[in-house]
């Protein structure tokens, strides 16, 4: 029984150990600055003619590891698919964490995909159905 007692005993130390490790090896990242999401706001799915600007503007909403809303940040866009243009390619991020881009469509009918974009993080996609006109 002697044996078996020293045998629990070390598996307990041995245990307790790697878990002691374990938390010294743990870090908790307190600089809350930079950005840990990016949030669609408003303006997804929306659908416009050709050569035609979207109803309202692509909007995505820049937060950090703790969702408070982060304001300075830029925001990159761009097209991936469908064509057309961005009233511009970078925007910051207003006192709300809010970053927006107003989006023409291209010049055939079809699904537009524009990404909004901050160092760090994946991207984020917007769509836009581009219809052949009235």
């Amino acid at each position: 029984m002697k044996s078996w007692l020293n045998y629990s005993a070390a598996a307990r130390a041995v245990s307790l150990a790697a878990v002691c490790v374990s938390f010294a090896a743990c870090s908790l990242n307190t600089d809350v600055s930079g950005p840990g999401a990016l949030i669609r706001y408003s303006g997804d799915q929306q659908s416009a003619a050709v050569n035609t600007p979207l109803p309202s503007p692509l909007q995505l909403l820049v937060v950090n590891q703790f969702g408070e809303r982060l304001k300075n940040i830029t925001v990159s866009w761009s097209i991936v698919n469908g064509g057309g243009t961005l009233s511009a390619t970078t925007s910051l991020s207003d006192d709300s964490g809010i970053a927006s881009v107003n989006y023409t469509t291209g010049p055939n009918p079809g699904v537009a995909a524009i990404n909004g974009k901050v160092s760090g993080l994946l991207p984020l996609t917007f769509t836009a159905t581009i219809t052949a006109g009235p």
